[in-house]
């Protein structure tokens, strides 16, 4: 008898187990449309400066998030924002970066923008004072534009350099700053660049590092030929053309991640 409702017992846990991995599924579809959520439903596209993101997660979930917000008539406020790490851990994560990335501080009928290196500076405060369990942590990459003047501030953490196009030509612009969360007195360095019109500027997660290119021996940056082609694009052609390249890429068992850009573009 004991045998018998053995017998039972696992053919029941074995019906079950579809059920289980279906609502798991579930779950995770519906967290990720709740993750997407949190992404911007609109980029603010003025009459000189376009544009143009792409989200596209290894799996249901991405440990990327990204945001590109109009902080006043003349700055926009960017950045890219990588977890490290994959699934759930990393998605969590993504939300926590979302709330702590404070861009603007009002004060009574004032405000005050953040510069990049303040921004990143209290990301990470916020992330080291978290002392998040299982050791997470973070990359970003955040841009202030001037969209008057198109001077570019940027800071970076740990993030894949981002990169400049003018007249036909992809340079990588470095800057040093480790990842977020490590260290709470950690420095950023700040770079201001002048914009003119023609540019593009692209930012990207480490899980597109295969499709932009490879570092050589000498230290010197390789980009593909592909993206090189994709880079001579509009903005928002570029974009949908690295989406594609990110679709049918062949990647490797230990390069799956979650591949997300955000550019801009000033018009001519």
């Amino acid at each position: 008898m004991l045998s018998t409702d053995i017998q039972q017992d696992s053919h029941q846990a074995e019906q079950g187990r579809p059920r289980l991995r279906d609502d798991i599924a579930d779950q995770l579809e519906l967290a990720g449309q709740v993750q997407r959520n949190f992404l911007p439903s609109r980029l603010p596209h003025t009459e000189h400066i376009r544009w143009a993101a792409m989200f596209r997660p290894a799996q249901w979930v991405s440990g990327d998030i990204y945001d590109v917000a109009r902080l006043d008539e003349t700055h926009i406020g960017f950045y890219l924002a990588d977890a490290v790490g994959h699934s759930m851990p990393a998605a969590l994560l993504t939300i926590f970066l979302k709330q702590a990335t404070v861009m603007r501080q009002t004060l009574g009928n004032d405000y005050r923008i953040f510069e990049p290196s303040e921004v990143i500076d209290g990301l990470n405060r916020k992330m080291a004072q978290q002392e998040f369990a299982g050791c997470l942590f973070a990359t970003c990459c955040y841009g202030l534009l001037n969209i008057q003047t198109y001077e570019l501030r940027m800071a970076r953490a740990g993030h894949p350099y981002p990169i400049l196009i003018r007249d036909g030509r992809s340079e990588c612009l470095q800057s040093r700053g480790g990842l977020l969360g490590v260290f709470s007195e950690a420095q950023f360095e700040q770079h201001a660049f002048g914009l003119q019109p023609g540019d593009k500027l692209f930012l990207y997660s480490d899980g597109g590092e295969p499709l932009i290119g490879r570092s050589n021996d000498d230290g010197t940056f390789a980009f593909s030929k592909h993206f090189l082609s994709i880079a001579e694009l509009p903005v928002e052609a570029m974009i949908e053309a690295y989406d594609e390249m990110a679709r049918h890429y062949h990647f490797e068992p230990g390069e799956l991640d979650d591949v997300t850009a955000v550019a801009l573009e000033i018009l001519p």
